[in-house]
């Protein structure tokens, strides 16, 4: 299920949300610079190609439990709408997003 948060733009944004194994499409702040994606409990992967609802492809990063990864998202036509995120292998994960300005 899609999460659209291109809205939000009171920083710094944090949001907690439950990903799966299909991913989950995230609609990006729209002056947010950078995202940090992290999970406890679980291993993840992001990628800024997918669709909602369906298993990443090829193109696609791991986070390893317990870490964040920072991600630069680009200004004006350099940068991407949105990313998409799921779990390796468990059925569903607990996920924090932290969006900054700069």
């Amino acid at each position: 299920m899609s999460i659209n948060l291109q809205s939000d733009n009171t920083f710094p944004i944090v949001k907690t949300i439950t990903v799966y194994q299909t991913a989950t499409e995230i609609l990006l702040p729209a002056n947010a610079r950078h995202i940090q994606i992290g999970a406890q409990t679980h291993k993840l992967y992001w990628s800024s190609e997918g669709t909602d609802g369906q298993v990443l492809g090829a193109h696609k990063d791991f986070i390893a439990k317990e870490a964040k990864q920072v991600v630069n998202l680009g200004r004006g036509r350099n940068r991407h709408d949105a990313i998409y995120i799921s779990t390796q292998s468990a059925a569903s994960a607990t996920v924090t997003l932290v969006f900054s300005e700069e």
